[in-house]
């Protein structure tokens, strides 16, 4: 009876402290991918099967301990208990040795590392894990199972086994979807954006051609086009075709800012970066169309009036870390680099600078 009180301690304890190391696991889990940049698959489904097959399993193996160790004296707790007990310590206990302990090591190649508070708290809670589901395996197996009267097996309460294997089926459910949905990756919420701000320097109403996203899939102007408002100033606009192709025809007088927005889908890493390229800009000066990257990437604009200004910006963001732009880039006497690039009258190019910016 003594030996038996021993194992089923062990048991409890490690059936409470693994519920809990699991329980913290899946929430520093489930904050991580939140806060991610980017969005991992079916994250509110893990959110609701994770934690609460945890309490489920939990609580209906500790309501199973304290009837076996009331209703037998020869056995301390069913198999299938037990296994489940020595699951909740191991896995979380394997998982955050791997994560601050082994894998740290191996980046850093310091022992020293481990000194730092961040990485030595939860290795001893993962320690701890480990070796209470090491004592929770000797105990099931030191309970003889084959000692419990037939009888004495079905007198659990059937909401009890009802309740464990139910813990068990969403549990096991939640662990099956977090593993598709980090095998899958992330996924970023897609969004191309498009502003123009021009500047007439004049009452005169000046007429603009500028270049227009292009989809290089179709060739075609961009479908974020459609979105495409004033807002600020006043101005009246098309799209027309020009002898240097598709083309923006803006009318105004003093200032105006024509803005676009469109958000495009969720997409994978793969998806992501195909999409990131797939658009482009009209207009391209011929000679310099292989010419992508810096300053050195012209397009034509026109303008029917001299001492205007303009300034274009297109940007492509995957939603999970890289944001592709074209930005219009000039130099004033007073300012040598310059967004806002002063125009003269009729056809000319202006730079466009094409960066690609990470972030995390």
């Amino acid at each position: 009876m003594k030996n038996k009180k021993s194992l089923l301690m062990i048991l409890k304890i490690s059936n409470i402290y693994g519920g809990l190391l699991s329980f913290i696991t899946v929430i520093a889990y489930l904050l991580l991918v939140f806060l991610f940049p980017g969005t991992f698959r079916y994250l509110p489904i893990q959110a609701i099967l994770l934690p609460s097959g945890i309490i489920l399993v939990t609580v209906f193996s500790y309501l199973y301990l304290s009837y076996y160790g009331k209703a037998s004296d020869g056995v301390v707790c069913p198999i299938s208990i037990g296994v489940i007990i020595t699951l909740m310590c191991l896995s979380p206990g394997l998982i955050i040795i791997r994560l601050f302990g082994i894998t740290p090591f191996l980046l850093y190649g310091d022992i020293l590392l481990l000194s730092e508070p961040l990485f030595v708290i939860p290795l001893i809670l993962g320690n701890i894990g480990i070796v209470l589901g090491i004592l929770s395996m000797f105990a099931m197996l030191r309970s003889n199972i084959r000692k419990v009267p037939d009888e004495l097996r079905l007198k659990p309460k059937r909401w009890k086994t009802k309740g464990v294997w139910l813990g068990i089926v969403i549990l096991t459910a939640g662990v099956i979807i977090a593993s598709a949905s980090v095998l899958s990756g992330p996924v970023g919420k897609t969004e191309v954006t498009y502003e123009v701000m021009l500047d007439t320097g004049t009452s005169e109403e000046t007429t603009f051609f500028l270049p227009v996203p292009i989809d290089e899939s179709t060739g075609e102007v961009a479908d974020v086009m459609n979105e495409l408002k004033v807002v600020g100033g006043t101005a009246d606009w098309k799209i027309v075709d020009t002898e240097h192709g598709k083309a923006l025809e803006v009318h105004t007088k003093g200032k105006c800012v024509l803005s676009a927005k469109k958000e495009c889908g969720y997409k994978g890493w793969e998806e992501g970066d195909g999409w990131l390229y797939s658009y482009n800009v009209s207009m391209f000066q011929e000679v310099n169309k292989t010419k992508r990257w810096g300053t050195g990437y012209e397009v034509w604009v026109f303008a029917s009036t001299a001492n205007a200004t303009l300034r274009i910006d297109l940007a492509m963001d995957d939603g999970i870390n890289n944001i592709l732009s074209y930005i219009s880039v000039g130099s004033t006497p007073t300012d040598p680099f310059t967004y806002e690039v002063p125009l003269k009258e009729g056809w000319q190019t202006v730079k466009l600078s094409r960066a690609l910016m990470c972030y995390d």
